[in-house]
């Protein structure tokens, strides 16, 4: 993944409990040059309490109440990833009930995505990791002997290649949390490929990660982000999507191999760039579009 940063689309439930929208997503994400589109396999029934304990009595959990498009339909997978197919980008799911990794295997997805509030799900992690797929894992809110151990389930139960992805649970974090260097310190801890699941606004966070060798960018897209839902607000329109990926593009050529040596282009003007020796009585001053300059003296 070095030479090519893999930039994940994440539409979560942003489709707004659309098929249609949903779709609208996929294509314009693959216009914008992501790599691949990402939904969230949910069902609140097995994700949220519809009731919660509040000063010592049961009352309705107003979160159950307002999630109102975060699920995925179990109806719509093959629809969508047709859709990817189409489109000729990759599509994966981030799982967060078991069945749904059946589901995801069903329509023959090659990449997982962990949420960073499932790293201590270990059912999860080993159905996944039993999978022998890519798998993605987000770390907002953990701590080392959390991924640690994490890593050890994925990779006991057949697990394929882990990228680890730095990841601030808030949305979006205030910049003094972001702590961008912590991928370094899970790059050189883990031996792992890392990135970056970013909801902070624009597109700095995520150039200045590739910048320190990140591989995967992850960022929430909006066509709209006056939308209700949960998501809007701190998601990329897609024109600024498009925009990061295009920074990102150029950033990787201008990254480089490390090896400092001179350029093609550089040898070539090697002799004007340096200093040479000359006799002073042979040379005249002459003017040319480039400069003011020495030449020799003609007689």
């Amino acid at each position: 993944m070095r030479n090519h940063v893999y930039v994940i689309s994440e539409i979560g439930s942003n489709f707004n409990g659309s098929l249609e929208i949903a779709k609208q997503y996929i294509r314009a994400s693959k216009e914008a040059g992501a790599d691949a589109v990402k939904f969230q396999s949910i069902r609140k029934d097995r994700l949220i309490a519809p009731r919660v304990l509040e000063d010592g009595k049961l009352v309705d959990n107003p979160v159950y109440r307002n999630c109102t498009f975060c699920e995925l339909p179990e109806e719509w997978y093959p629809a969508l990833k047709e859709e990817a197919d189409r489109a000729d980008i990759e599509f994966f799911s981030t799982p967060v009930y078991l069945e749904a990794v059946d589901i995801l295997e069903s329509v023959g997805v090659s990449t997982y995505k962990i949420a960073s509030g499932d790293i201590t799900f270990y059912p999860l992690l080993e159905k996944v990791g039993r999978t022998g797929k890519r798998i993605i894992l987000s770390t907002g809110a953990s701590n080392l002997s959390e991924i640690e151990i994490a890593l050890k389930k994925l990779r006991d139960a057949g697990a394929g290649e882990i990228v680890l992805l730095h990841c601030v649970s808030n949305y979006p974090p205030a910049w003094s949390e972001i702590n961008l260097l912590a991928m370094k310190t899970l790059r050189e801890r883990f031996n792992v490929p890392v990135g970056i699941s970013d909801h902070s606004p624009g597109s700095l966070i995520p150039i200045a990660a590739v910048a320190l060798g990140g591989v995967v960018i992850e960022k929430h897209v909006t066509f709209d982000r006056s939308l209700a839902g949960p998501d809007h607000a701190y998601a990329m329109t897609m024109e600024e999507f498009g925009d990061m990926i295009r920074q990102v593009r150029l950033l990787e050529q201008a990254l480089g191999s490390g090896e400092k040596v001179p350029t093609e282009t550089e040898l070539l003007k090697l002799k004007r760039l340096r200093r040479g020796i000359y006799d002073r009585n042979s040379l005249e001053p002459s003017e040319s579009p480039d400069g003011f300059w020495l030449r020799p003296r003609h007689h």
